[in-house]
Formats: C-alpha cells, sequence, structure tokens
C-alpha cells in the first residue's frame, strides 16, 4: 500500500491536475518531469553520503543504504528522461536536442549510476566490491550542482528555474499559478514516499546479500 497508494495518487493528479494555458495539455507532465528529477537528486545525495559513511565506518548498512538509493534514482532519472524527451517532443518538435547542455548531463548522470550498480556485478567479494563502488557514489554527486545550474552557465533550450529562482525570491511572487504549484509540490511529496518505498526494498534485497557473505557457511561456497 504504501508503495501503490502514492503511486496512484501521483498519476492521477498528473492527469487530471491544471495545466498553463499557454503551454496546452501537454505541461502536466511537468508533475512528472520535474518530481522524479528532484527525488533521483535526493536518491544520489543519499547515495554519496551513505557512501562516505560506508568508506570510514566499513558497516554494511551503510552500503546497503548507498545502493537503494543509488538503484531508485535510476528509476526515477529514466522516468525524467522520458518524461522530457516527450515533453520536448511536444513543445520543442524534437524528442532530444544534442546541444543542449541539461538533456546530455542527465543522461551521463544516468549512465554514471547505472555504472555504479553494474560495477557490483563483477566481484563476488563484497567487502572489496562496496569500498570501489563507494568511489563512484562519493564522486558521482559531483555532476549534480553542474546539471541544476547548466541552464545558466550554459545556453540552454531548457527555461531556468522557475520556483528557486533569484528573481522570484527577490520580488515574492508565486513563480506560477497557486493551483500549478500545489500540485506539483504534492507530486514531489508523493514521488519521495514512492521512492522511500523502493529505496527500502532494494536495502532489503542487499541486506541479504551481506547475510549471506558475511556468514561463514555462504562465504566457504564462495
Amino acid at each position: 500500500m504504501m508503495l501503490y497508494g502514492p503511486l496512484a495518487v501521483w498519476l492521477l493528479i498528473s492527469f487530471f491536475g491544471p495545466y498553463d494555458v499557454t503551454q496546452g495539455i501537454y505541461s502536466k507532465l511537468l508533475y512528472i518531469h520535474v518530481p522524479t528529477v528532484w527525488v533521483a537528486y535526493l536518491g544520489y545525495t543519499l547515495t554519496f553520503i551513505y557512501s562516505v559513511l560506508y568508506f570510514f565506518t566499513k558497516k554494511q548498512k551503510y552500503d546497503s543504504l548507498a545502493v537503494a538509493n543509488a538503484k531508485s534514482g535510476v528509476i526515477f532519472t529514466i522516468v525524467t528522461l522520458l518524461a522530457g524527451s516527450y515533453w520536448g517532443k511536444q513543445t520543442w518538435g524534437t524528442w532530444w536536442v544534442w546541444g543542449d547542455a541539461r538533456l546530455n548531463l542527465t543522461a551521463i548522470l544516468l549512465l554514471v549510476y547505472l555504472g555504479y550498480i553494474a560495477s557490483r556485478q563483477f566481484n563476488k567479494d563484497l567487502a572489496k566490491t562496496a569500498k570501489n563502488s563507494s568511489f563512484i557514489g562519493i564522486f558521482g554527486v559531483i555532476q549534480i550542482p553542474i546539471l541544476h545550474f547548466s541552464v545558466i552557465w550554459w545556453r540552454s533550450v531548457h527555461q531556468q528555474a522557475s520556483i528557486l529562482s533569484q528573481e522570484t525570491v527577490a520580488s515574492g511572487d508565486a513563480p506560477m499559478s497557486v493551483d500549478i504549484l500545489t500540485t506539483l509540490l504534492i507530486s514531489v511529496l508523493l514521488v519521495t514516499l514512492v521512492h522511500i518505498f523502493l529505496s527500502k526494498k532494494f536495502r532489503i534485497s542487499n541486506d541479504i546479500l551481506w547475510d549471506d557473505y558475511l556468514n561463514p557457511k555462504s562465504r566457504a561456497k564462495i
């Protein structure tokens, strides 16, 4: 219920929620594209934190939490790219703009964390694997501020931030209509709840791997 409830409500409000008159009905993709990328940022940031904790403490719970958040982050990054590409097709007339920094950096971000997950499949020594992958978890987070500010630093077809822009903060004006903003914030909350559920499930599966690894009988089979 913790997964299907928030997921169902999120999809319903994304479908039936208010939309921008100028962009038309496709602007409802805002409720999918924006929450998923922010929750992906959250997942990768937590991966960074838990990777640092594992690197210094070698406690397997931190590795499990790092992996769990990375896996959930990858799922939401894929959804972000799919929703963004479809939205781009409807507004820009193309699925992908190769000259756009944010698009390309998001794709690279996905590849890095796919590499993080894939790197854990090549060595049966889980402790060594966890140590090696923690480096990716630690240094991979560097991409997030670069990605976030890319629309300011480089020419981009993406618009700059609406909610946390300097102009919005300075003026105190609402960045968008109240109904759209409220729906967007509710969507972020719902997607966060889905992330919590997914990361919990992924953590349990990784905890099982660690239990098998640390169990003497299991280690004797390796």
